[in-house]
């Protein structure tokens, strides 16, 4: 299943909205991997911010790899600090 999620308001982390959640959508994606009979497709991620202040094009980050095994992707969630926030999860 493939999920999305956008934010626009007040700056926030993105580990705010990627991991910290009880169901965030790679927390909830990483659970139903553990906990299906079938098999879950992992199959990447990305994640888009903006930072206004310096570009009005958007910083991209995605991989080909499942997000909830992504330490890059852990990483860098607890730097971006932004007002517009995107990311999808297949």
């Amino acid at each position: 299943m493939c999920r999305f999620i956008a934010y626009i308001g007040t700056p926030v982390l993105a580990d705010d909205l990627l991991y910290k959640p009880k169901y965030s959508i790679i927390t909830a994606q990483s659970m139903n991997a553990g906990e299906m009979s079938i098999a879950v497709n992992g199959d990447g991620f990305g994640v888009g911010w903006y930072m206004p202040e310096i570009d009005s094009e958007p910083c991209i980050f995605r991989s080909i790899k499942p997000s909830w095994s992504d330490q890059n992707l852990r990483n860098i969630a607890k730097k971006i600090y932004s007002p517009l926030i995107f990311a999808h999860i297949r």
